[in-house]
């Protein structure tokens, strides 16, 4: 009979511990993965529910949107308040095109509706006319402005 020797014996556990590790911590990471994927559609989500929540909850935001959309003349102070929902839209969308950017895609043409549908939004973007004193495209990153840029003139 052979001797037995513990070292050896405990270097062979301690491998297949190491291997174990391994495997857990590879399962974890998967885990840690689909969680943040989880969380990045979530925040999407709750972006695009906090600029309709925005609209739902102020008539009169409502009011000035059908007025600018049947072309009617805005007000220096309705231009400004527009100019500040479209802004804050745009804020918005560059977020998701900085962290969940292959989600844009789906929204090329609901977008490319609004902007045709509301001056205030082209003029916002522009950084033309009276409410757009600090707008404009040149808030935001180049890549940025170039992506958008590119879907004014996707194919409608």
């Amino acid at each position: 009979m052979k001797k037995v020797d513990l070292g050896q014996i405990f270097n062979t556990l301690a491998n297949v511990g190491v291997i174990a590790g391994i495997i857990f911590l590879a399962y974890e990471l998967n885990q840690n993965n689909e969680f943040l994927e989880l969380e990045a559609k979530a925040t999407r989500v709750q972006i695009m529910l906090d600029g309709w929540e925005l609209i739902a909850s102020d008539p009169a935001l409502v009011a000035l949107m059908l007025k600018d959309r049947t072309e009617e003349e805005l007000t220096a102070t309705e231009e400004m308040q527009l100019n500040a929902y479209w802004m804050g839209y745009f804020i918005r969308r560059e977020w998701q095109y900085d962290n969940v950017s292959e989600q844009l895609g789906q929204q090329t043409k609901s977008f490319l509706r609004l902007y045709e549908a509301y001056g205030s939004m082209r003029r916002a973007w522009e950084g033309a006319g009276g409410g757009a004193v600090s707008a404009g495209k040149d808030n935001f990153s180049p890549k940025f402005v170039a992506y958008i840029e590119k879907e004014l003139t996707a194919e409608r």
